[in-house]
């Protein structure tokens, strides 16, 4: 096999030079055999062929008396078999207590056809592959071959414990053929190579008590049927040194994992480009996700620190605290113009006694312009009993409790990360998991997890294919940017749906359904958004740190420039730390249908140049579209929450039909955006009564409805018109932002200021 030391291909960037357009998906082309160049580059003898005819030593497996034929370097030792000289070999029989050994002394390739064997050792691996240029197994057509290693090892040299599994190799794996592989890892992993580890063939069945199958440069699969359960991770490329490699490329085939810690994990790049794969970690999802088991990390102000966590009611929690992060979190405050003295408060107080005095004062507490943490309450409005914070985002540091398995007989060593709350490392219990890029072209991808379903610590980038996800975390996460350019994409639960530090969306189906919010942008996020309500007294040092942390604000952004978007969110439906640019395709949000959160949420401008967006929830916090935009839209309030399905259509002059819609969630505010909303143009709006027609996720088309409760026509004269039951409304510049910002622009959300009441009439307008 040629070496290849993989140049990191950012797929993205070609995507989002064909994704600028609305053009399906087909018309972008990705020359797959060059890309899959980048990580593997396969020889001949990688794929099965015919031996037959070939010289070949065959070796008879025999608890009694192994014997062997053939030129072959050989060597027997009880029950141990030692094999020399590259060359092909036949193996049948069986060990009840041996092992393969292969140590060659010259060069070229060793073959190992399994023809038909089972082998056991109560010592070690069953076949140790010490040194080979290249080793390749190929499993006979028709055979059933069995490996169980050792529960223990015992080694010969206690310097070199470097064998784990029960197949193990130090130099390349490639395993080919049509017969069935079975392999049980009672002491590590099932499968191991310590370079690269190419499947391109056979029916293979991998039980071991940490990693399932491992290659540390690369791990590559094509036409070929695994399936494995692990308690540690399911598939893995560990290389976390050599820069190029700690790769996994997935071409074709089967692969079913079930694991305890992540599915298929990659300390570089992922490359999905065909095959079905069905993935389950830990116990899978929970039955039903909720935000309220979440709490929220606060980092990057000085002496660092951990937001406290907040519970069902969203209210601070200090108890699962250390003191360090507790004294941590009161030199945050002490950095502000806090409106309390903490330092004189809690002197001579015991650190309990210092956690439930800061419970109890930042409950209580009433920030200026209504943002922060317990913001004023509006007028009219009645302060929940269970005294909930507003707008507080829900995303949990802490993953859900993970299932060990009590029967290791070694400490697993699987893939860990450092909880950012007790900084002690837990199991990291993700689906497919990236280090740097997770790309995937087509496929059918199935994921039912504990932690995000598809994960990046770089970019993530999918292009075609069918995901369908359930996940107690993200559905798709980046913490670089996400890229969708195509793909039929179900997000069945989740706690948030997408998020990244940019997404792009230009082609593809996108269904989702989140806990918390549904699309999340969180680039430009900065300690000042968390505190945005404190007036931050600071020295020029501190304004220079303060500025250079708002400079990464423009980072984050929503775009949508294709495709069709549905989201139904408990949270923030579309949610931006900066921007929002819808240019085309069509979205759809239901949702939130609580106060505390917004439909659409950002904390710089919307604008809406064009594509369709439907968007409906509660109205507690609602905002438009910015003044910035080229495409009219309209935001309806009602006097109160309608019920789910609840029809709102909206006719122009000539009693055509624009958009007509029964949001699947209750609702008391929509915002609709069309192409076809012209200005200065009579425009009803009308909402109940009867509805018949096709109708796709809530919307209708050739609709006709009958009986309406009510309806309101209006003629708009600028490019965003606020409506309620009397008609269009005055409403403030909508370039004022939602999200976290408070009142740094305005906003909403946590720290938001006061919700927006509905301004009064000041327009003619019809009312029927």
């Amino acid at each position: 096999m040629k070496k290849k030391i993989a140049v990191p291909l950012i797929l993205s960037i070609v995507l989002i030079a064909s994704g600028c357009n609305e053009k399906s998906s087909t018309d972008t082309s990705v020359d797959t055999e060059a890309l899959i160049s980048q990580y593997v580059d396969y020889d001949t003898e990688d794929y099965y062929t015919a031996w037959e005819g070939d010289t070949f030593t065959k070796i008879t497996l025999n608890d009694e008396a192994t014997t062997f034929d053939g030129p072959g370097g050989v060597i027997i030792n009880g029950q141990n078999v030692e094999i020399h000289t590259s060359g092909i070999y036949v193996l049948e029989g069986s060990l009840s207590d041996g092992q393969i050994t292969v140590n060659t002394e010259d060069t070229g390739n060793i073959r190992l056809i399994l023809n038909g064997v089972e082998i056991t050792s109560s010592t070690n691996a069953t076949i140790d592959i010490e040194q080979s240029d290249k080793t390749i197994i190929s499993l006979e057509k028709g055979t059933e071959n069995n490996l169980t290693d050792a529960i223990s090892y015992v080694y010969e040299d206690e310097a070199n414990t470097e064998v784990g599994a029960a197949i193990f190799s130090k130099d390349d794996l490639v395993i080919n053929g049509t017969g069935t592989l079975t392999v049980n890892g009672q002491y590590k992993d099932g499968i191991t190579s310590r370079d690269d580890l190419i499947i391109t063939g056979g029916n293979i069945n991998v039980t071991a008590v940490d990693d399932g199958v491992v290659g540390r440069d690369v791990f590559a699969m094509s036409n070929a049927t695994v399936n494995i359960t692990a308690d540690g991770d399911g598939v893995k490329s560990s290389n976390d040194e050599d820069e190029g490699r700690g790769n996994i490329v997935l071409e074709s085939g089967y692969l079913t994992v079930v694991a305890q810690g992540d599915g298929i994990q990659a300390e570089k790049e992922i490359l999905v480009i065909d095959g079905e794969y069905s993935i389950k970690t830990g116990d899978g999802s929970p039955e039903v996700v909720s935000s309220s088991e979440s709490g929220m990390e606060m980092g990057g102000g000085p002496g660092g620190g951990t937001m406290p966590g907040m519970g069902a009611g969203r209210r601070m929690d200090f108890s699962s605290m250390t003191d360090d992060e507790v004294e941590a979190f009161i030199e945050n405050m002490e950095s502000m113009n806090f409106p309390i003295d903490i330092s004189t408060e809690i002197e001579g107080m015991t650190t309990e006694e210092i956690r439930e005095y800061l419970t109890t004062a930042l409950e209580s507490m009433k920030l200026q312009d209504g943002g922060g943490m317990d913001r004023q309450n509006p007028e009219g409005r009645e302060i929940p009993e269970d005294g909930e914070m507003p707008g507080v985002s829900a995303k949990e540091n802490t993953p859900p409790e993970k299932t060990q398995n009590s029967d290791s007989r070694v400490p697993v060593e699987g893939n860990t990360e450092e909880d950012n709350d007790t900084n002690v490392d837990t199991t990291s219990q993700k689906g497919i998991k990236a280090g740097t890029n997770l790309n995937i072209l087509d496929g059918t991808i199935t994921v039912d997890t504990v932690e995000d379903a598809l994960h990046s610590n770089g970019d993530l980038t999918i292009q075609g294919g069918k995901e369908t996800l359930s996940t107690g975390d993200d559905g798709i996460h980046a913490d670089g940017n996400v890229f969708i350019a195509g793909g039929d994409i179900t997000i069945l639960k989740s706690l948030e749906g997408i998020e990244g530090t940019n997404i792009e969306i230009s082609d593809g189906s996108i269904h989702l359904k989140a806990a918390d919010d549904g699309v999340n942008v969180n680039g430009g996020s900065s300690m000042n958004e968390m505190f945005g309500a404190f007036d931050r007294t600071s020295t020029t040092t501190e304004t220079e740190e303060i500025e250079e942390d708002d400079s990464s604000i423009e980072n984050g952004q929503l775009t949508i420039s294709g495709g069709y978007l549905y989201v139904d969110a408990d949270g923030d439906g579309l949610d931006s730390n900066t921007n929002i640019t819808m240019t085309g395709g069509t979205t759809i949000v239901y949702g939130p249908t609580e106060n505390m959160n917004g439909t659409l949420d950002y904390d710089g401008t919307f604008l809406m140049q064009g594509g369709t967006l439907i968007a409906s929830g509660s109205a507690g916090m609602p905002l438009g579209v910015s003044d910035g935009s080229t495409q009219n839209t309209i935001m309806m309030t009602f006097d109160e929450t309608l019920e789910a399905n609840t029809p709102v259509t909206v006719t122009n002059s000539n009693g055509e039909q624009i958009i007509t819609v029964a949001p699947e969630k209750n609702y008391q505010m929509i915002v609709i955006s069309s192409p076809d909303l012209e200005l200065n143009e009579e425009t009803t709006l009308s909402h109940g009564g009867t509805l018949t027609g096709e109708v796709i996720d809530g919307v209708y088309t050739n609709a006709t409805t009958t009986d309406p409760t009510s309806s309101v026509t209006y003629s708009s004269t600028t490019v965003m018109t606020y409506l309620n039951s009397s008609g269009v409304t005055e409403e403030g510049s909508s370039m004022m932002g939602g999200g976290m910002r408070g009142t740094m622009q305005g906003g909403g959300g946590f720290g938001r200021g006061q919700e927006r009441q509905p301004p009064e009439k000041t327009e003619d307008t019809t009312n029927e």
